[in-house]
């Protein structure tokens, strides 16, 4: 069923792909598979985002209620409630996103084993339409004509140092990005920024010894989000200076207001006394 659903549609993207692209380079096509793959999730990750967004946000009032709650537990999760609820955020709603993409993240892994060990072992996976594009029907006649690498030069098929390198650094940047600023006291916000670092050097550690189709994924993934994460920070930048400036117009309508009303009070004070 696992495979029906998810690792023999992507194994058949990523061939047509192949097929398809001028050159007929491997590598290329795992990045434009990627790009397809994170452009079509571009919804469900933006939800994740303005999420983080959110209760970043809420982090002074996070780490004022954690303090108030003077290490109660269980008044410190119904503190933590109430906020979520006043605010209306559901603390669960960034993590959600991320469960759902993680078999697509299995699959892909199972798509580059199947695929860059040669036609014997993706040949009875593919479509019809996919095995007759023409360059895939030359591939599966002559299978010394499939070369799983990247301009020619890196494999896809054995580990690279520097893309694991590479898709560290970048998952580094990514973090960094949506990770809360540390403030003194503050033990939740440290734990977090421990995983700026934590999160980079597991995936350099994982991807040190994998076929290097997998970094190249994480790479070209991770460029994606940090657009898409810089594009949305700007978006949500505008939106809380708009309403900045909103509530400064309304504080200085809801002043002169007053003033007018103060004026015309004293004007009926000083005829009355008359």
């Amino acid at each position: 069923m696992f495979d029906a659903l998810l690792i023999h549609p992507f194994l058949n993207l990523l061939m047509a792909i192949y097929g398809i692209i001028p050159g007929h380079d491997f590598g290329i096509a795992v990045i434009i598979m990627t790009l397809i793959i994170r452009f079509a999730l571009w919804p469900l990750t933006g939800k994740q985002l303005h999420s983080q967004k959110k209760l970043q946000a809420l982090q002074p009032e996070i780490s004022k209620i954690r303090a108030s709650a003077g290490g109660d537990r269980q008044k410190e999760s119904q503190m933590l409630m109430e906020l979520y609820k006043e605010r209306e955020i559901n603390p669960f709603s960034a993590c959600l996103p991320a469960l759902f993409q993680f078999p697509f993240l299995i699959a892909l892994f199972f798509v580059f084993q199947q695929s860059i060990h040669g036609v014997e072992k993706f040949g009875p996976s593919l479509y019809s339409f996919v095995a007759n594009i023409p360059y895939i029907k030359e591939v599966l006649a002559n299978p010394a004509l499939f070369s799983p690498k990247l301009l020619g030069v890196v494999s896809m098929a054995q580990p690279s140092i520097a893309l694991a390198i590479i898709a560290g650094l970048t998952q580094y940047i990514q973090v960094k990005m949506i990770t809360p600023k540390v403030t003194d006291g503050d033990a939740q916000a440290k734990a977090n920024a421990s995983m700026t670092l934590i999160f980079p050097a597991l995936t350099i550690f994982i991807a040190w010894s994998l076929p290097a189709a997998l970094p190249l994924y994480w790479t070209a993934a991770n460029l994606v989000a940090i657009f898409q994460q810089k594009l949305i920070m700007s978006q949500e930048t505008e939106k809380m200076e708009e309403v900045a400036e909103a509530v400064v117009v309304a504080k200085k309508k809801s002043t002169k207001t007053a003033a007018k009303k103060s004026v015309k009070t004293k004007k009926r004070t000083k005829r009355g006394n008359k």
